[in-house]
């Protein structure tokens, strides 16, 4: 009986969790309207997307859009990837792979999935999948981890107890904005959430192999797992045995490198070095006055201090960065839950699995923040970590509110101090989801990316005007890559250097679409703004210029280049 009421309770707070996820994902991508106001795949979305049509199509993994820094390494497309993480492109690719053209349903008109603009939606089924599977996977996992500390407890105060601690997680405005796009955020975030579960109800410790499997999955998903992995690996040991602990920590490191492996093999007959990631560059942005399009909008490398001349600069950036991070991570409640975590590690004097656990969350978000400080310090890169933080630290208020007291008068105290701490984090989830819908709402309709139909114009001149394999160079980089099925190389940081991009690949299209010439980059500003007197500059080599106003209010500028010059096209063959 007691059985039946558990997988009972259990079904249900995965239905309630499920059902409840879906209604917020609706809510926020109604006001977000991916389709309508804005194309469903922006810059990154795109970027993925791309790779993983090319793999589904060719079985090649590379990809047709290119930044000009990447010219000096691979002219021609399709390029290899040199910044993405081959987890999302894989799950991706196979989506593609195993959707028809045409779906039909009984009773239903059919589906059509056979243009770039309707088969873009299917970027969104790996993050909502994973949004649903993380909300009910922090509601089981909490439930099970309270019946194992407590086994007295009752099974539906459990599961009641699993729901508050996912709800917050899925009332997070930034959760639901990853669930309504093809971004990478939330299938990193299923398998950190797997790790700290396996770790918290001592699997981990049993299964070193799997779990280091597990963390090798999870870190084709983001190059960030690099650093992430040894301390998950070090809660993993610390809930060992202790004369297992070291040999936990060397498997689980071992089963991590496996599924890493052959991105590694790939980055080195690509690269030349399986540590070559485009995406290091980042480490100098903002430093000596580089900024991450000066970096990579030229098509050769960019020179920057190495060894200890790069240590200080680096350190200096860091420790300016590091207080802002911190700032955007501890807003409202979410000090408090840090705080709950850190105190309740301290005066915790059994080093269990659920401690270890703990410990392992607060490392991995140390080692986050370093790096996001030490690149570029936006809260999007701090979000895995920084979501299962809070869980972390709203467990650790409850295990803290158990202090209170034993009697009966002391137990009711605990009862309503849990509720309490429960209330005001769905309190503040609550508040957080309809300011993340109404901001999703004014964005989208001021974003810097044109409309689809705008987009859908834009590609139909380019597949009518540029053959098949030619690249075009544009600011709408990989969206329009996906639209035109055409290869683009994302626009040199100034006209004058165009030529050494044809250097590296001819093309013979540069397509320019900003709202304002105020917003256009230094430089291109001035074509936005007298576009007819681009021709009368002969180092631009243009020929022809056409321009246009969208219907959405963007400046579109089309300027056909002339031949190369007879050296310049010798260099380039």
């Amino acid at each position: 009986m007691i059985h039946l009421q558990r997988s009972l309770a259990r079904v249900l707070l995965v239905l309630v969790l499920v059902l409840t996820a879906n209604v917020l994902w609706t809510h926020h991508i109604t006001a977000w309207n991916p389709g309508m106001r804005n194309p469903v795949l922006g810059y990154d979305a795109a970027q993925y997307a791309l790779a993983a049509r090319h793999l589904a199509e060719t079985g090649e993994l590379a990809t047709t859009y290119a930044l000009p820094i990447e010219l000096a390494h691979h002219a021609s497309p399709p390029w290899p990837l040199a910044v993405l993480q081959p987890g999302l492109v894989l799950a991706q690719a196979w989506v593609f792979s195993v959707t028809p053209k045409i779906v039909r349903l009984p009773g239903a008109e059919p589906m059509l999935f056979n243009d770039p603009t309707r088969r873009e939606q299917l970027v969104l089924v790996i993050p909502f999948i994973c949004f649903l599977a993380i909300g009910a996977a922090i509601g089981m996992a909490v439930a099970r981890l309270i019946l194992r500390v407590r086994p007295e407890s009752s099974i539906w105060l459990t599961s009641l107890a699993g729901f508050a601690a996912a709800l917050p997680f899925l009332l997070d405005p930034e959760a639901q904005h990853f669930a309504s796009g093809g971004f990478n955020e939330l299938p990193f975030t299923l398998g950190l959430t797997g790790a700290l579960a396996a770790i918290a109800l001592g699997r981990a410790a049993r299964f070193p192999l799997l779990f280091g499997l597990l963390l090798g999955l999870t870190g084709l998903f983001r190059g960030n797992m690099l650093w992430i992995a040894p301390w998950l690996a070090g809660g993993a040991s610390i809930a060992a045995a202790p004369g297992r602990r070291r040999r936990v920590f060397v498997i689980a490191m071992i089963g991590w490198a496996v599924p890493m492996a052959p991105w590694w093999w790939y980055k080195w007959q690509a690269f030349g070095s399986p540590a070559w990631d485009l995406s290091v560059l980042s480490v100098w942005d903002g430093i000596g006055g580089r900024s991450w399009f000066t970096l990579n909008h030229l098509p050769e490398r960019p020179e920057v201090p190495g060894g200890f001349a790069a240590v200080l600069p680096v350190a200096q950036k860091i420790v300016a960065n590091v207080p802002r991070v911190l700032l955007a991570v501890l807003t409202g409640p979410r000090a408090l839950w840090v705080g709950a975590l850190v105190l309740w590690l301290v005066v915790t004097r059994r080093r269990d699995a659920v401690w270890a656990a703990g410990f392992a969350i607060l490392g991995a978000a140390v080692a986050n923040l370093l790096i996001a400080a030490a690149t570029i310090p936006w809260l999007r890169y701090m979000f895995p970590v920084r979501a299962l933080l809070e869980v972390a630290g709203l467990l650790a208020m409850w295990a803290l509110a158990g202090r209170l007291g034993t009697a009966a008068s002391g137990r009711s105290i605990v009862r309503l101090t849990r509720a309490g701490v429960a209330a005001i984090a769905i309190a503040y989830g609550l508040l957080q989801t309809e300011r993340g819908v109404q901001e999703a709402a004014t964005s989208s309709a001021e974003r810097g990316t044109p409309r689809s139909r705008t987009m859908n114009e834009i590609a139909e001149l380019v597949q009518n005007e540029v053959p098949v394999g030619e690249p075009v160079m544009s600011n709408l980089g990989p969206i329009l890559a996906w639209r035109a099925q055409r290869p683009v190389i994302h626009l040199a940081q100034t006209p004058d250097d165009v030529a050494a991009c044809r250097e590296r690949v001819e093309f013979r299209h540069v397509i320019l679409a900003f709202r304002d010439p105020e917003r256009a980059w230094r430089g291109w500003d001035q074509i936005l703004e007298r576009p007819a007197e681009a021709p009368q500059n002969p180092d631009w080599n243009v020929t022809f210029v056409r321009q246009y106003r969208s219907q959405d209010g963007f400046d579109v500028v089309w300027l056909e280049l002339g031949p190369m010059k007879p050296g310049l096209a010798l260099h380039a063959k």
